[in-house]
């Protein structure tokens, strides 16, 4: 059912890209413990990312994924 696949996509996107670039991320989350996520494992990084994506509501979500990844009017 691609209903069911396309909100699976957007986390997936999201997650990806603040793995990959976690300076995307809010600055508020860019840190934890007085460590930057882009100096930690890859398994505490995806610890806290997945636990900021969990944090979002899914308005939210959407908006995020349409600011992170829509290319916009200008660029269709």
């Amino acid at each position: 059912h691609p209903i069911s696949v396309r909100p699976y996509q957007k986390m997936t996107d999201l997650f990806d890209l603040f793995m990959s670039e976690p300076n995307t991320l809010p600055s508020d989350w860019q840190f934890s413990g007085g460590k930057a996520l882009s100096d930690m494992t890859n398994t505490d990084r995806a610890r806290i990312i997945a636990d900021y994506i969990a944090s979002m509501t899914d308005r939210y979500a959407i908006i995020e994924h349409e600011r992170l990844f829509d290319l916009g009017p200008i660029l269709r």
